[in-house]
């Protein structure tokens, strides 16, 4: 049996992780061979962008910090794929077109250059479930977590995001 590559996103709060967990789940107890993933990665750069140390550098640099994770986790990606396995990703290349682009000011030719530097380094997902909520509900789940709120869960911030990925959806399908 072949594998499957299915990636889960949309904004802080939506309930990806939720869903992913939830999927994996009823699948393995099907009998499928599920692995669960996210962006970024919990390891090498991913995990330096998790740090928080990314912050201390260009929005550039850390857009193509995610580009670079992104490259070396596409490759694990394959591999699981290839070995049949139901690969699940909470988060992937439209999270940071939507999150990048928001942060360099959410212009359109920097959303452009967003993807055009990922396009080389992703493998096209078999599916993309877009988790879309309202900014104020996804925000208020954010704040049940007892976590501390990041540079990325600002309101405006989280609409502008919201905005990013609706427009990816209907770009992109």
């Amino acid at each position: 049996m072949s594998g499957a590559f299915i990636v889960f996103e949309g904004a802080d709060g939506a309930g990806k992780s939720t869903l992913c967990e939830r999927i994996s789940k009823e699948l393995s107890e099907r009998g499928f061979d599920v692995v669960r993933t996210a962006e970024p990665t919990h390891e090498g750069i991913g995990a330096f962008i998790r740090s928080g140390s990314a912050g201390q550098i260009s929005q550039r640099t850390e857009a193509l910090l995610f580009v670079a994770d992104r490259n070396d986790h596409t490759e694990w990606i394959q591999k699981q794929v290839a070995d049949g396995k139901i690969v699940l990703c909470d988060r992937y290349f439209a999270s940071t077109v939507a999150y990048q682009s928001a942060r360099l000011d959410g212009d359109a030719s920097e959303m452009d250059w967003l993807i055009r530097i990922n396009d080389e380094y992703i493998d096209k997902p078999d599916a993309i479930i877009l988790l879309d909520i309202d900014t104020e509900i996804g925000l208020g789940r954010v704040g049940t977590r007892g976590e501390e709120i990041s540079k990325f869960e600002r309101m405006d911030f989280q609409k502008q995001v919201r905005s990013n990925y609706l427009f990816l959806a209907e770009q992109y399908g």
